[in-house]
């Protein structure tokens, strides 16, 4: 239920609404440096956050099922806006010779492959509790 709070607070959802609005007008390639400073911090936190998330459903330690149910849309929407910049920012690890830069953002990654192979429309209809008919 944390994690679900967590993504309602007022400042994800500002940072969602940065990455939704203006994204379009961030040169990606450059990764995280091209961002201006205050939403350079919005965009990490976000991605830091479904990254968490994303390693929790991996290990177990949450079900996919609620988690595309509920975030589902916007943990692909996130992805396929920032995608780009995650691999900005893992070459540039990689040229900076930090340790196995692809991990970073690994899990939010995992968590988007996740998320399409169990859609939220599916994941709620998969749920015997579940009474609204599809539209």
């Amino acid at each position: 239920m944390d994690l679900f709070r967590e993504h309602r607070s007022a400042y994800l959802a500002q940072a969602r609404q940065v990455v939704y609005e203006q994204s379009p007008d961030w040169d990606l390639s450059a990764g995280l440096e091209a961002l201006p400073e205050s939403q350079r911090d919005l965009v990490r936190e976000l991605a830091w956050f479904y990254d968490n998330l994303g390693a929790l459903v991996t290990h177990g330690v949450v079900d996919i099922d609620p988690v595309s149910g509920y975030l589902g849309g916007s943990v692909i929407s996130v992805w396929e806006r920032l995608e780009p910049l995650v691999q900005a920012e893992r070459a540039k690890r990689a040229r900076n010779d930090l340790p196995d830069p692809n991990r970073w953002q690994e899990y939010f990654e995992n968590l988007y492959h996740l998320v399409r192979e169990m859609p939220a429309e599916k994941a709620r209809a998969g749920t015997h509790l579940w009474r609204l008919a599809r539209l």
